[in-house]
């Protein structure tokens, strides 16, 4: 059975639930202007045995990293679900909507806060849902999957309009996830074409004899065909101040032996934390060898709240 055939149409809906009340269910999109720097996210999630929802949507660039420096900010963290639920058709308490178009393939997305932002988008995507199943790090009791898309359609930000014309990924996870058990999850992705591109996850804690992060999982696309990654490692550069990654690099192969090396350069980024813990988000220019052209994409760099302070206290110690 191949990776592919574990989505189906039956994942554009609301999954089942067991009594878990930590039972989350997550819909997120990004989008991104590549010649400003700007990226965007369009996040929520539903806990429905708590009857709550929440996340948000933000846009940054090189302008801030915390949420009060950005462009445009807002997270919701307990908004009341209504009792009918239909995620093919859906808009979450914060005003953030979904409506399926074609299945697994086309979305329509909008979302407005006052005159501060208008979101009109439609993502398209070009290629099937890689899944993640449930049992192997970082997402042990929860599946998830990621497809990346062209996203198309405007923003009106604070009174600009601003065309969106980019490829973005989406993902999805459901299953329990408690607020109070976080850990480190390093999720990167670049996107260079609609036939080529990747995404990885790490256990940045967990490293190799050579101090290298070790790839878990991922896909890479390359001329229009996508396989699992098997194997690979990530080395990252950070700021020795502040901690911000500054630029990363990616070796890894998939299950039909193609090689990725990819050199990702953080462009902007922005702090988002909830009460799991503290993420990095960076906006990243990639170069893939034997690609011609740039990519771009981002890396989501979660950290317990703990972790950060202590990857402070090392840095200030170092220097």
């Amino acid at each position: 059975m191949s990776d592919q055939s574990l989505v189906t149409v039956d994942d554009d809906q609301f999954h089942a639930l067991s009594e878990d009340p930590w039972e989350t269910e997550t819909c997120w999109f990004s989008f991104n202007v590549p010649e400003r720097a700007i990226a965007g996210w369009l996040y929520a999630w539903v806990r429905p045995n708590l009857n709550n929802s929440g996340g948000g949507v933000f846009v940054y660039d090189p302008s801030g990293v915390a949420p009060w420096e950005l462009p445009y900010f807002q997270y919701q963290y307990c908004q009341p679900l209504p009792a009918e639920r239909d995620l093919r058709d859906f808009i979450f308490p914060q005003n953030y909507s979904v409506k399926m178009l074609e299945p697994l393939t086309r979305y329509r997305l909008h979302y407005q806060d006052r005159e501060h932002i208008r979101l009109d988008l439609e993502f398209n995507a070009i290629m099937e849902p890689h899944p993640f199943p449930s049992g192997q790090p970082p997402f042990v009791s929860s599946t998830h999957f990621d497809q990346a898309g062209r996203v198309t359609g405007e923003m009106l930000l604070r009174g600009e309009r601003i065309a969106i014309d980019c490829i973005g990924v989406r993902d999805r996870s459901w299953g329990p996830r408690m607020d109070h058990r976080g850990s480190r999850v390093g999720y990167s992705f670049g996107t260079l074409s609609e036939h080529d591109g990747f995404c990885v996850f790490v256990l940045p804690s967990r490293l190799t004899a050579e101090g290298l992060e070790t790839i878990y999982h991922g896909y890479l696309l390359r001329d229009g065909r996508s396989a699992r990654i098997v194997s690979g490692t990530r080395s990252v550069q950070r700021d020795p101040v502040t901690n911000h990654i500054m630029s990363m690099q990616v070796h890894a192969r998939d299950e039909e032996g193609r090689e990725l090396v990819a050199e990702g350069r953080a462009l902007s980024r922005m702090l988002l934390s909830v009460p799991r813990g503290t993420t990095l988000n960076s906006f990243l220019e990639w170069r893939i060898d034997g690609v011609a052209g740039l990519g771009h994409g981002e890396d989501q760099d979660v950290w317990r709240y703990d972790q950060w302070r202590s990857a402070l206290d090392a840095l200030q110690s170092a220097g």
